[in-house]
């Protein structure tokens, strides 16, 4: 097919191995494949060099591109300027698409004759603290529509413009809601089907994560007011637990209830996500109070910062 797969890479040799392998076994597979690397200090180029002959002999041009200190963003623009296809398929690292999800979306859109096709993304986990992450962001089990398993025509970037190159996340929010002011039509493809499940390891690594994630959000413009009151909710009654102690626990107790144990099983479709670890459930109180107070900081630290894309 006529479609170059757009897939930014960095330190992904962990998950890597598993998306390219995948990619090899789409039943249509791409005429093209741009990795771009933003500045690894594993072995993942060696990684995509390696499989780039194997692609090859198998039909499919590869370009490894570097782009050191690159985000998200620009390793997707630059991937887009270096394709040599009409249609341009973005994928990540970290996810696997389905042996069918190329040819899945390539038919969509040959029904619907549309210039932007999403495809859809579940979120599951095989580890306990991956569930746990899985049900307090996502919903374990959630699918919902995403850029990294979609498809573009090449004209669209020419027309809207590009992804913003300076967001560590949110550039593919930002760039939606860009082709949805432009008027582009946009469909989703519930057959083209990946599946995310590389949720950190640990919690620290999960905490950075998430401070990361609501910082660059922030400084983005999205997010909206009654997420920032959430969690701005969040400290507040923290801080109460020195000010007014018996308010201040009764509040975080009600919180904690709330956020650690009916969120998570309201954002899995009542779905019992914890498997064979019933007592997953009170884990996820005090990891769901860990990450709402990392986002939270995060979301102070992006006001700080000031935001670079309110008016998008």
């Amino acid at each position: 097919m006529p479609v170059s797969v757009v897939v930014p890479v960095r330190n992904e040799a962990g998950t890597l191995p598993e998306l390219l392998a995948a990619l090899l076994r789409q039943s249509a597979r791409p005429a093209e494949v741009v990795l771009v690397d933003t500045g690894s200090t594993d072995n993942s180029t060696a990684i995509a060099r390696a499989w780039a002959k194997t692609a090859e002999r198998s039909g499919i041009d590869v370009r490894v591109e570097d782009l050191p200190g690159g985000y998200p963003g620009a390793a997707r623009n630059a991937g887009v300027k270096s394709a040599a296809h009409e249609w341009i398929a973005f994928i990540d690292a970290g996810i696997v698409p389905e042996d069918d999800w190329l040819s899945a979306l390539w038919a969509c859109n040959a029904q619907a004759g549309k210039d932007a096709m999403f495809g859809v993304c579940r979120f599951v986990s095989d580890s306990l603290l991956g569930r746990i992450l899985c049900a307090l962001s996502y919903g374990y089990g959630h699918v919902q529509p995403v850029l990294p398993a979609s498809l573009f025509r090449r004209d669209l970037f020419e027309m809207v413009g590009f992804f913003a190159p300076d967001l560590r996340s949110g550039e593919d929010i930002l760039w939606k809601r860009t082709l949805a002011a432009a008027g582009v039509s946009m469909e989703t493809c519930l057959a083209a089907r990946v599946e995310y499940r590389h949720f950190p390891a640990t919690l620290p690594l999960a905490a950075h994560k998430w401070f990361s994630y609501e910082r660059s959000a922030t400084m983005a413009g999205i997010g909206g007011g009654l997420r920032a009151a959430a969690l701005f909710g969040v400290l507040i009654l923290y801080g109460l637990l020195f000010a007014a102690p018996t308010v201040g626990a009764s509040g975080i107790a009600a919180y904690l209830l709330l956020r650690g144990i009916a969120d998570p099983l309201r954002r899995s479709g009542w779905r019992p996500w914890w498997g064979a670890a019933p007592w997953a459930i009170l884990v996820a109180v005090p990891v769901a109070a860990v990450l709402d107070v990392s986002a939270a900081a995060g979301r102070v630290a992006g006001l700080v910062g000031g935001s670079r894309h309110a008016g998008h």
